[in-house]
C-alpha cells in the first residue's frame, strides 16, 4: 500500500468518525439548551397563573376543546402537547384545560417530575402557594421536546451529509499535493544513472523531507567515497603489481639464457625467489587492505589477552630477526597494570602488530634493537632506523606511498593497514623520531575523547 492510500485509508475512517463525534455533541447540546428553554417556560407560566389566582373569581373554568373556532384561530399551535391545572386547598378543581385532567394532584409536589400520562412521557412543573392556598400544575409532553432537537439535528445533518463526499475529495486532493515533494523526489532517483552520485537538493524539500534527503546524501556520499577508494585501490594496485612481475619476467628470462652456467642461474634463481616472496606479501597486504576496507567496527568484540598476541606475533617475526641480525625485545608495564585494556578482535591486532614490527626490523641495520613497549594506555615500537624525513610523516600511511629514496623492499601498505586496524578498535596512530635516542617511534594509543562545548 502506497503512502497516499494509507493516507487517504485513514482519513476516510477518521472523518465520519470525527463528524459522528461532533453529531453526538451538537444532540447532546441541543438536548440541553431545548429543556432548559421549555422548562424555563413552564416555570414562568406556573408563575405567571399563580400571581393571577388572587385577582380572579374563580369558580371552575375550563379551557375550550380542540376543534372550536377559537382554536382554530390558533394556527399552527399545538395546544394539546401542553396542560395546565389548579387545585385549591381542598383538592379542588379550580382551572383546567383539556390535557390538564390528566395530570394528578399531589399535594406535596414541587418542581419538575417525569411521569407517563395516557402512554406518553410528560415532565410536570409543580408550584406550591406559600399560603397553600392553591396548587398550579403545569405540564409538557416530551415527543414535543425530542422531535424540535431532531428537526435541529436534521438541519445540521442534512450538509453534512451532502459535504462529507466533497469533503473527502478536497482532502484526497490535498494530500496528492503535499505528497508531490516525494513523487518529485522519486522521480528525481529514479531518472539518475548508476554512477550518478550528486547530492540530492535539499533546499526545496519540506522541512520534515530534508532530514531523509540529508541522510540519503550521506549515504551517496559514503557510497562515492568507497567506490573512490575502491577506484585509486585497484590503480594503485595495478601500479605496484606492474613492478614484481616485469621483474620476475627479466629474471626468469636471464635464467633461461644462463644454461649451463650455474653461477649465473643460481644468482637469477635467488633474485627469482625474493621477487616471489616480495610478490607473494604485495598481494596477501592488498587482500588484507581490501578486507579492512569493509569492515565496520570491532569495539564490541572479546577482550584482548596481549600475552597470547605477543606471544603468537613474536614467534612469526623470529626468522625475520635472525635474517637482519636485529635484537627484538618486549617490554611489559611495571607491577601488576594490565597492558591496554581493549575489546576487539586478536587475529586483526595480531596483524597490526606484525605489521609494526616486521616495518621496524626491515628499517633498523644490522646489530641494532628494535623494542616491543606495552603500558596501560598504549603501545609502541622502537627502532633504530634512519627514520622519515620531517616533510614526509604527514604522507606517512597513505597506501603505496614509500618515501623518495627508500632502499628497503616494501609495498607502503603496511602502515596503512596498521592504521585501519586502530581505527576500528577506536584507537589512533603518531610515528616520528624517537626522543631518547636516534631511531624512529610508532605508538598506538587510544583517542582522545571528543571536547563538547559547556
Amino acid at each position: 500500500m502506497t503512502l497516499q492510500r494509507r493516507m487517504m485509508l485513514l482519513l476516510l475512517l477518521s472523518a465520519p468518525l470525527v463528524w459522528t463525534g461532533g453529531l453526538l455533541f451538537s444532540l447532546d447540546r441541543a438536548r440541553h439548551e431545548i429543556n432548559e428553554l421549555f422548562d424555563t417556560q413552564l416555570i414562568r407560566l406556573a408563575r405567571q397563573m399563580q400571581s393571577t389566582l388572587p385577582l380572579a373569581d374563580i369558580d371552575v373554568i375550563d379551557l375550550p376543546p380542540a376543534g372550536t373556532a377559537a382554536q382554530a384561530a390558533l394556527g399552527d399551535a399545538e395546544l394539546e402537547d401542553m396542560a395546565t391545572a389548579v387545585w385549591n386547598r381542598d383538592g379542588r378543581l379550580l382551572l383546567v384545560d383539556r390535557e390538564g385532567v390528566l395530570l394528578p394532584r399531589q399535594p406535596d409536589a414541587s418542581g419538575f417530575h417525569d411521569m407517563t400520562l395516557g402512554g406518553e412521557l410528560w415532565r410536570v412543573y409543580y408550584l406550591q402557594a406559600s399560603t397553600g392556598a392553591w396548587l398550579v400544575a403545569v405540564g409538557q409532553i416530551m415527543s414535543e421536546r425530542d422531535e424540535l432537537v431532531w428537526d435541529l439535528i436534521a438541519g445540521q445533518l442534512l450538509p453534512w451529509a451532502l459535504t462529507l463526499p466533497v469533503l473527502l475529495l478536497v482532502m484526497a486532493a490535498a494530500v496528492r499535493q503535499a505528497l508531490k515533494p516525494v513523487r518529485t523526489l522519486t522521480g528525481e532517483i529514479d531518472r539518475r544513472a548508476a554512477d550518478d552520485l550528486q547530492p540530492l537538493p535539499v533546499k526545496d524539500m519540506p522541512s520534515d523531507l530534508q532530514p531523509l534527503v540529508r541522510a540519503m546524501n550521506t549515504m551517496l556520499e559514503r557510497i562515492a567515497d568507497m567506490l573512490d577508494r575502491e577506484r585509486r585501490f585497484t590503480a594503485d594496485a595495478a601500479h605496484e603489481l606492474r613492478t614484481p612481475l616485469a621483474a620476475l619476467q627479466a629474471q626468469w628470462d636471464a635464467a633461461r639464457l644462463s644454461v649451463g652456467a650455474p653461477a649465473e642461474a643460481d644468482a637469477s634463481q635467488d633474485k627469482i625467489g625474493r621477487g616471489l616472496a616480495r610478490l607473494s606479501r604485495l598481494v596477501t597486504q592488498m587482500l588484507a587492505m581490501a578486507r579492512l576496507d569493509h569492515v565496520q567496527s570491532h569495539a564490541a568484540g572479546t577482550p584482548i589477552v596481549w600475552s597470547d598476541v605477543v606471544e603468537q606475533v613474536i614467534n612469526e617475526v623470529l626468522p625475520l630477526a635472525d635474517r637482519e641480525r636485529v635484537e627484538l625485545a618486549c617490554e611489559w608495564p611495571a607491577g601488576a597494570a594490565a597492558p591496554l585494556p581493549l575489546n576487539g578482535d586478536a587475529s586483526l591486532l595480531a596483524s597490526m602488530l606484525r605489521n609494526l614490527i616486521e616495518n621496524a626490523l626491515r628499517h633498523t641495520p644490522p646489530n641494532g634493537h628494535v623494542t616491543l613497549r606495552l603500558s596501560a594506555d598504549g603501545i609502541e615500537v622502537l627502532d633504530e632506523g634512519p627514520g622519515v624525513p620531517p616533510e614526509h610523516l604527514s604522507r606517512l600511511g597513505d597506501r603505496f606511498f614509500r618515501p623518495p629514496g627508500e632502499e628497503t623492499p616494501g609495498s607502503g601498505l603496511g602502515l596503512s593497514i596498521v592504521r585501519r586496524i586502530a581505527e576500528l578498535h577506536g584507537l589512533a596512530v603518531d610515528w616520528g623520531p624517537r626522543d631518547d635516542a636516534p631511531g624512529f617511534r610508532v605508538q598506538v594509543r587510544r583517542k582522545p575523547p571528543l571536547l563538547r562545548p559547556a
